[in-house]
C-alpha cells in the first residue's frame, strides 16, 4: 500500500502546540495531550442518532475512563450513499481485555505493521493553532483519499467525558484489505465471534453477521 502523509497535506494552520508527532520516512502522525473537541455526529450510534453512553460489550457505563468507538461505512449499491454496516463502543476494560485474546502471530504483525506508518514519539515545538478536524473525518490517514474515492472505510475515535480526546482515524479499504491480512487464523477466529458478546447489537449490525464476508475491526 503507498504511504500518505497526512499531515504534509493538511494545512498550514492544521497543527496544535501541544501536539505529539509519531516520526518516520513515510508518515507523521500528530497526537494531542490536550486535544478536547465535541463529538461529531458522525460517532453518533445509528440506534438511536446519540452519543453512545455505554460500552457495547458490558453494558456498562464510561464513568470517567476512556473508551473507543468504531464504525464501518460502505457505499450503496447505487454508490450515491454510505450506509453503516457496523458499529460499537468500548470501555477501556474491555478493550483490555480483547487485546489479550489477540494471538501472539497477530500483535506481532500488527507491531511491525505500525512500525512502517509511524516511528516514536518526538516533541515538536511549533506555533501552529487548530487541526483541520473536518479534513481528516473525511479522508483516508493512511492514502490521503477523500471519502468519494473510497467503497467503504472504517471511523475510529477515543473518548472521554463525552468530548473526542484524540485524532479520529478513517481508514479505506486498501488499509482494512492489507490489516485483515495481517491477523492470524485464530485471531480472525475472535474478531468473527467478537460481535456474539455485544450487549446493544444495532440492526445493521445484525444484518452484517449473516453477511458472506466478514466484517473485523480495526481498533487494537
Amino acid at each position: 500500500m503507498e504511504k500518505f502523509s497526512p499531515i504534509t497535506h493538511l494545512p498550514s494552520s492544521s497543527f496544535h502546540p501541544n501536539s505529539l508527532i509519531l516520526h518516520s520516512k513515510s508518515i507523521d502522525v500528530h497526537f494531542f495531550f490536550n486535544f478536547n473537541e465535541e463529538i461529531p455526529e458522525e460517532f453518533y450510534s445509528e440506534e438511536n442518532h446519540q452519543p453512545y453512553d455505554q460500552c457495547s460489550v458490558c453494558g456498562n457505563g464510561f464513568g470517567d475512563g476512556h473508551y473507543f468507538i468504531e464504525k464501518a461505512f460502505q457505499k450503496t449499491h447505487d454508490q450515491s450513499n454510505f450506509e453503516t454496516t457496523f458499529e460499537y463502543a468500548i470501555c477501556e476494560n474491555c478493550k483490555t481485555d480483547m487485546m489479550k485474546s489477540i494471538s501472539k502471530e497477530s500483535m506481532q504483525n500488527i507491531q511491525e505493521f505500525a512500525m512502517g506508518l509511524g516511528g516514536m514519539p518526538k516533541m515538536e515545538n511549533a506555533n501552529e493553532t487548530e487541526i483541520d478536524l473536518n479534513y481528516l473525518m473525511n479522508h483516508c490517514i493512511a492514502s490521503g483519499k477523500s471519502k468519494e474515492e473510497l467503497n467503504e472505510y472504517h471511523l475510529v475515535g477515543i473518548f472521554r467525558n463525552g468530548k473526542l480526546v484524540q485524532l479520529p482515524m478513517l481508514y479505506g479499504e486498501s488499509f482494512i484489505e492489507e490489516y485483515s491480512e495481517l491477523l492470524s487464523e485464530e485471531t480472525k477466529g475472535f474478531f468473527d465471534d467478537f460481535f456474539n458478546n455485544i450487549t446493544v447489537l444495532p440492526p445493521t449490525l445484525a444484518k452484517i453477521l449473516e453477511d458472506e464476508k466478514p466484517r473485523r475491526p480495526v481498533l487494537i
